[in-house]
């Protein structure tokens, strides 16, 4: 992303107020945008804070969940309050970084409210970095990594990159029918687990296929997020963050549990 060059003159942009809810908006879009890509709550609410002195804007109390955001901004004992729903997007620090760089030219005086709006709108609208055949053989290779790492012999390896590259592309497309969150994670761990039980007649190790295909499931941002947000005091955030991250494992422990009862194999 191209952002505007600092002007000559040190002074910032003549612009016409906006009103406080219109500054809300943004608010609540730059916020959204970065909680939906992985940003834990002190890290939103930082940003936002940022924002107020640019925006003229006197105080902001922000309330960030795991995928709500609550905002009111007051100015000239003036008050504006809205409520977001963030939807699960998934990390991506690519979109992330390119909107802390935004904020932080705006809150520099090198960027006016209508080149931040226009910006961040392009941000949001920025497809994924790496296209989705990329992204289902690079997860096949890096489970496969961690079953050699596990022991697994070469024929447990191959196993295991077919299995969960199959089983990303199973994930991916129930993301893009809206699935239930916990039934994906669900369907692809059994999808994942099934196929590495293949590695039951192909290879003399199929404890490590059966681990290591199932990896791509774990959640390891959100569980980072959610150390992070309760040591910085966002208890509610944290332990949301917490209880998702396990549900996730427990349907990972489910998927695992029926491939093992049924190729009764013992890890």
């Amino acid at each position: 992303m191209n952002f505007p060059k600092q002007a000559t003159d040190s002074s910032p942009p003549v612009e016409q107020p906006a009103s406080l809810s219109s500054m809300v908006d943004l608010l609540v879009r730059a916020g959204s945008l970065l909680l939906q890509h992985g940003a834990d709550a002190s890290r939103v609410e930082s940003s936002l804070r940022k924002m107020a002195p640019g925006l003229g804007i006197e105080r902001i109390d922000a309330i960030v969940m795991s995928r709500t955001l609550l905002l009111t901004a007051t100015r000239h004992h003036a008050h504006h309050t809205q409520i977001a729903r963030i939807p699960m997007v998934g990390v991506n620090m690519n979109t992330l970084n390119e909107v802390e760089q935004l904020l932080r030219l705006f809150q520099q005086g090198r960027m006016s409210l209508e080149q931040l709006t226009a910006i961040m709108e392009q941000i949001a609208a920025l497809p994924h970095h790496y296209s989705r055949g990329v992204i289902v053989a690079a997860v096949g290779l890096a489970c496969a990594a961690f079953c050699r790492l596990f022991g697994g012999d070469w024929m447990a390896l191959v196993v295991t990159g077919i299995a969960a590259a199959i089983a990303t592309w199973v994930r991916m497309e129930l993301n893009r029918r809206r699935s239930n969150y916990f039934l994906v994670v669900l369907i692809t761990a059994l999808v994942a687990s099934l196929l590495a039980g293949n590695a039951l007649w192909l290879s003399q190790t199929p404890q490590s296929a059966l681990t290591a295909a199932v990896l791509l499931l774990v959640p390891g941002v959100p569980l980072i997020n959610a150390s992070v947000d309760i040591l910085r005091g966002h208890i509610s955030a944290g332990l949301a963050r917490a209880t998702t991250s396990l549900v996730v494992f427990l349907g990972i422990a489910l998927g695992m549990g029926f491939s093992l009862w049924l190729f009764q194999i013992r890890l």
